[in-house]
């Protein structure tokens, strides 16, 4: 489903931007306690804010009055602020196929950013631990050989993140061996079978 820029059917993705014999090798969403770090101060403000709602209720205040002012300063500093963290998490993902890796950045209802990368641009995959390694999970930074805005691109919270970088660099070597054989001989295909890994 599409509403303005949220796209919440993957298979349109992989649709757009896989052709021909290209073959997803994995596709990974984002840890679930990037949204709970991105909601953090809103859910103190909450806390704060029934903790006022029950004090007014035990002084006797009226008690309308003062949980329309609640309602409102909630949906003026909290929801919003939920959902758009909610998005960024629930629909931000990462596609890893045989020729490109793309990554999927989706910050609002109206906008969103996909990067697709040529395996040709990637020189070099590394990963870093987060909260002293104590979730599975860690950041993953792919070293552009050129362009896109600089020569690294870093995302944070990635479950089994050495995993998601051993199997780029599996599909950069099988990459790099498949466009070697063809410049040798453009008849063959040397494309080995991918498997999604969830």
């Amino acid at each position: 489903m599409r509403f303005f820029a949220l796209q919440t059917d993957v298979g349109e993705v992989k649709r757009r931007f896989c052709h021909g014999e290209e073959c997803v090798v994995l596709m990974t969403y984002y840890h679930g306690l990037s949204f709970l770090f991105a909601i953090f101060r809103e859910i103190i403000i909450t806390v704060l804010l029934a903790g006022f709602l029950g004090l007014a209720f035990w002084l006797g205040w009226p008690m309308g009055w003062i949980a329309t002012f609640i309602a409102i300063l909630w949906f003026a500093f909290v929801f919003f602020n939920v959902l758009k963290a909610y998005l960024d998490w629930s629909f931000d993902f990462l596609i890893v196929t045989t020729d490109k890796i793309i990554v999927v950045d989706q910050t609002s209802f109206i906008r969103q950013e996909i990067k697709p990368i040529h395996l040709d641009n990637v020189g070099a995959v590394t990963t870093a631990t987060q909260f002293w390694d104590l979730f599975p999970f860690g950041a993953l930074t792919i070293h552009l050989k050129e362009g896109l805005g600089g020569d690294s691109l870093t995302k944070k919270y990635v479950p089994r993140v050495e995993e998601v970088a051993g199997k780029i660099i599996d599909a950069l070597t099988q990459y790099q061996r498949r466009t070697a054989t063809q410049r040798e001989d453009p008849r063959a295909q040397g494309y080995k079978d991918a498997t999604r890994v969830q």
